[in-house]
C-alpha cells in the first residue's frame, strides 16, 4: 500500500512539474514577448484663467504669455502711470463695495501686470516703471498738480538707461460711460483719447505717433478712439513729460464708469494697434 501512495505521488509531482520544464526549454514558442516602450507625452498644464481671445475677452482672467512667438526685430515698450491711483467706479465697488474714482490699492497700477502680459502676446517686449507715483506722493506731501514733476524723475532715469520704441503714460478720463464707451458686434470697449502737449520740443513727433495709433485701433474697433486732445496754453501742463522722448504718449483708457472687461477688451485692442502699426506693418 505504501510503494503505490509512493508511486502515485511521483507521478502527480511529475505533472505538476513538467509545464515548468517545459517553458524553460529553448522552444520557438517560449521566446519572451518584447512590447515596445511607448513614451508618456508630456502634458504642460496652462494656468486655468488663460483668455485664448485677447482681442475680446470675456472674463478679467489674466492672459498668458506662453508660446508666443517674438519678432525677429523686438518692439521695445514702457509702460508708466503718472495718477496711478486713479481708477474706476466698477472696479473699486466690486473689490470694496464702495465707489471711487481714486483708490490707492485697485487702481491703474494694480493692473500693470493684466497689461504688460496682453502687450506681450503682441509680440511687444514690455517693460512697466514699478513706481506707485502717487502713492510717493502721498508720502512726502506732494501736491496733485504736481504729478508730472513727480513722475518726471523716474522716467528721465530709465530713457537715460535705456532706449525703448514706444512710451506709454496711461491713465483714466474723468467722463462718464455714455462719451468713454463704443460698442461693436455687441461688445462693449472703453474709448481711447490721446493727449499731446504741443508745448514741448518733442510735439510734432509725439502727434504723429498718437495719430498713427488712434487710426489703426479705428481700423480694428471702429470708433474706439476718440483722437488726440492737444494740449497747450494757461491753466494747462503742455509738456506731459513728452520732452523726454519723441516717442512719449499720454493715453486715456476709458472712463469713470467703465467696466473691467471693456478696459480689458481696449487694452487688447491696443496692444494689437501697436504691433499691427510699427512691428509687422500690417495698418
Amino acid at each position: 500500500m505504501l510503494k503505490q501512495i509512493q508511486v502515485l505521488s511521483a507521478f502527480l509531482v511529475f505533472f505538476f512539474v513538467l509545464p515548468i520544464i517545459a517553458g524553460l526549454l529553448p522552444l520557438p514558442n517560449n521566446a519572451k514577448i518584447e512590447y515596445p516602450k511607448v513614451d508618456e507625452p508630456k502634458v504642460v498644464y496652462a494656468a486655468s484663467n488663460v483668455t485664448t481671445t485677447p482681442t475680446s475677452p470675456t472674463t478679467t482672467s489674466t492672459p498668458t504669455t506662453t508660446d508666443v512667438s517674438q519678432p525677429l526685430n523686438p518692439f521695445d515698450v514702457l509702460i508708466y502711470f503718472t495718477h496711478s491711483h486713479e481708477t474706476y467706479k466698477p472696479f473699486v465697488e466690486s473689490e470694496t463695495g464702495t465707489v471711487a474714482v481714486y483708490d490707492s490699492t485697485t487702481n491703474l497700477f494694480s493692473m500693470q501686470d493684466m497689461i504688460k502680459n496682453y502687450f506681450q502676446l503682441n509680440g511687444l517686449t514690455t517693460k512697466v516703471l514699478d513706481v506707485d507715483v502717487q502713492g510717493v506722493m502721498k508720502e512726502k506731501g506732494i501736491a496733485f498738480h504736481q504729478a508730472y514733476d513727480a513722475s518726471r524723475q523716474y522716467v528721465a532715469k530709465e530713457l537715460e538707461q535705456n532706449k525703448y520704441d514706444l512710451v506709454l503714460d496711461i491713465h483714466r478720463d474723468s467722463l462718464s460711460a455714455e462719451a468713454t464707451t463704443v460698442t461693436n458686434n455687441n461688445v462693449n470697449y472703453a474709448k481711447i483719447v490721446f493727449v499731446i502737449g504741443a508745448e514741448n520740443p518733442n510735439y510734432k513727433s509725439n502727434l504723429a505717433y498718437a495719430n498713427a495709433l488712434s487710426e489703426s485701433l479705428n481700423k480694428i474697433i471702429p470708433n474706439i478712439s476718440r483722437g488726440v486732445i492737444i494740449k497747450e496754453g494757461k491753466g494747462v501742463d503742455g509738456v506731459y513729460n513728452q520732452d523726454l522722448a519723441k516717442e512719449l504718449l499720454v493715453v486715456e483708457i476709458g472712463g469713470i464708469d467703465n467696466t473691467e472687461d471693456e478696459v480689458y477688451r481696449t487694452i487688447s485692442i491696443l496692444a494689437q494697434a501697436i504691433s499691427k502699426t510699427f512691428v509687422t506693418n500690417e495698418l
